[in-house]
């Protein structure tokens, strides 16, 4: 019995000890020592539902300098950025919950939460502010962690729409200005007159904000380049960078402030470059399918983490893609300067924000404006009859691949996801995830090629070495399909047509830009196959001739000569001239028949109501008649 005691004793001594060691795990790490930190997210893919994923942290990664970009930081502030969401179903004083517990397990101490336990208004910015005691090669110094809230928005998103007729985004501007004084606040309250280090992160909005709110550090002279560790991801544009008033000071390195997005991510184009507006500091570019060679072999190991996350299969759409696309380029069309903006569009998005909750009532009001457009339509005459021809494809393409009649790139997420897929944080935590080189992750090449056939075309795409390409990225809108190659490789397209004078568009484009080039071709019928040879940066060659071959070697000469980037307007080649006849009347047979469904609904439930009222009246009476 005093055996079994005396184990009994020892055993609480190593029971206490291990958890006193597990307790101070995160506050004192062992040079080189890694700790995992549980990141909690939500998502607008999956709503309902709680992600989760594991991120590394180690107090060396602030040992170096900040200007040095180091992808283990990265992985760590993409934790802290998704953690820093709004968490949806919980009541408002738990809001930051996850971002606690993350910050938490790492050993910050001294909590700061702003923003997060209020109602948010358009101009909120949540943010939690944390520290801890560190020491480096020159001494001891306090490592300020600014968590900024990028997600379970509300009304914080009509400061996206505002971006004003100044050098900076003006919402943006203003948010980051907050974030900037709380930090420094922070400072004065929590660090006294010694040493300290600052470590950032934002997602979309909150990116955007932190970018800015980064700048602001600098500008004001309050901190080193080298001790302002700054990630951003999915960050929207938000400053001009050639503005003649732009004063943020173009005397500092920006470049310390590493700007992660996705490269058919639709908001870190906005507002659009074309308008002047760019992003401060080092942009780092995910794969994309349409723009980089090896995207499979990329892919893989981030389509795994992204099914251990969410429990389904990574989908890249291509058609998705496309449909952002078009949309900003007829938005651009509309409106050709931010100032125009300012004045025309901005208070109807404002308006159109309040049908946020119906993903088709707010894509139906936007083309509808642009629809109205007179200058627009008269651009577009012979090519889209208006801008609800373009959301027409889109309706009718999904309503095919979702009654199973042709398989498509679609899933089953809601349709807010659909359209902004590559925008979602689980996405970019799958991504940034599945490689430990940013070497092996990141990719310089934004240009691609997109060739619009009409669907009885017959075509085989292959490499330079005459070998099949495995996998084509292509789409189907209405009657054409749409395919996909990068402009990094040399591809050869061989087609066949058996009717007459069919027609093929080649089109070059950069990923993030609304400019373009093309070449139009009309191809023969009984002349055999015709081969489409796509040469690496072929814009470049345009002028030297045609890109298709018939069987004896002859150049064909297209249609439409080969124009330079800087002589096309944006949508002057908009795709749905061969594909919008079924198309175009998708929409009206769709309408009509939710019109019918409920119109039949209405007339059923009023039948229900009338036999229960007579039912109720005659037991009524047989009541009194007793």
């Amino acid at each position: 019995m005093k055996r079994r005691g005396w184990l009994i004793r020892m055993g609480s001594v190593f029971l206490a000890a291990g958890l006193l060691l597990g307790t101070l795990s995160g506050a004192c790490l062992a040079a080189g020592d890694t700790l995992w930190l549980t990141g909690r997210f939500d998502s607008p893919a999956y709503p309902g539902r709680k992600l989760s994923y594991s991120f590394p942290y180690q107090d060396d990664y602030f040992a170096s300098p900040a200007v040095e970009y180091r992808h283990s930081l990265a992985q760590c502030t993409l934790g802290m950025a998704v953690s820093a969401f709004r968490a949806a179903g919980l009541e408002l004083d738990r809001k930051d919950e996850y971002i606690r517990d993350y910050l938490g397990a790492a050993g910050f101490e001294n909590m700061v939460s702003d923003h997060f336990d209020e109602k948010p208004r358009a101009d909120t910015i949540a943010t939690l502010l944390a520290s801890k005691s560190l020491r480096d090669g020159e001494g001891e110094f306090l490592l300020v962690a600014a968590a900024v809230s990028g997600g379970g928005y509300e009304d914080e998103w009509l400061s996206n729409f505002s971006f004003g007729d100044e050098s900076v985004h003006n919402g943006f501007f203003s948010a980051a200005f907050t974030v900037f004084q709380r930090i420094f606040d922070y400072v004065d309250a929590y660090g006294g007159n010694g040493r300290f280090k600052i470590w950032m992160g934002g997602y979309s909005r909150a990116g955007a904000v932190s970018n800015m709110a980064a700048a602001l550090a600098l500008a004001s002279e309050r901190v080193e380049r080298e001790d302002l560790y700054v990630y951003t991801f999915a960050a929207p544009n938000n400053i001009r960078l050639e503005s003649d008033d732009f004063e943020l000071n173009e005397d500092y390195d920006y470049s310390g402030i590493y700007n992660i997005i996705g490269m058919f991510d639709p908001v870190p184009s906005i507002p659009f470059p074309e308008w002047g507006y760019g992003k401060l500091g080092t942009t780092l570019r995910l794969p994309a399918q349409e723009t980089t060679p090896d995207y499979m072999a990329r892919r893989e190991p981030a389509a795994e983490i992204y099914q251990e996350i969410t429990g389904r299969s990574y989908v890249n759409n291509p058609e998705a893609n496309w449909f952002i696309q078009k949309l900003y380029q007829l938005m651009y069309d509309m409106v050709r300067t931010a100032d125009v903006y300012q004045m025309e569009l901005q208070e109807v998005l404002l308006k159109a924000w309040n049908n946020r909750s119906s993903v088709l009532g707010l894509l139906w009001t936007l083309c509808g404006v642009l629809s109205r457009d007179r200058g627009l339509d008269d651009m577009l005459q012979g090519e889209a009859p208006s801008a609800d021809t373009l959301l027409s494809v889109f309706l009718y393409d999904l309503a095919l691949e979702k009654l199973g009649l042709r398989p498509g790139n679609w899933n089953d997420l809601n349709l807010m996801a659909q359209i902004f897929y590559e925008h979602c944080p689980e996405v970019y935590v799958a991504w940034m995830m599945s490689r430990n080189d940013p070497g092996k992750l990141f990719v310089t090449d934004t240009d691609y090629r997109r060739i619009f056939l009409d669907k009885r075309v017959e075509y085989e795409l292959r490499d330079e070495s005459g070998f099949p390409v495995e996998t084509v990225c292509a789409a189907r809108l209405g009657r054409t399909v749409m395919i996909t190659v990068p402009a990094q490789c040399t591809y050869i397209l061989s087609l066949f047509s058996e009717t007459e004078c069919e027609r093929v568009k080649v089109v070059e484009y950069s990923a993030g830009s609304l400019h373009y080039a093309y070449q139009l071709y009309t191809l023969e019928s009984g002349t055999g196959a015709y081969e489409l040879t796509l040469p690496m940066k072929f814009w470049h060659t345009w002028d030297d001739g045609g890109l298709v071959r018939v069987p004896g070697g002859d150049r064909v000469t297209p249609e439409v000569r080969a124009l330079k980037r800087s002589q096309v307007h944006p949508s002057a080649v908009f795709e749905l001239e061969d594909s919008g006849f079924a198309a175009a009347h998708a929409l009206d047979i769709l309408l009509g028949t939710a019109f019918f469904l409920l119109a039949a609904t209405v007339v059923v439930l009023v039948g229900i109501m009338l036999a229960l009222y007579k039912k109720n009246k005659r037991k009524t009476a047989d009541e009194v008649g007793k």
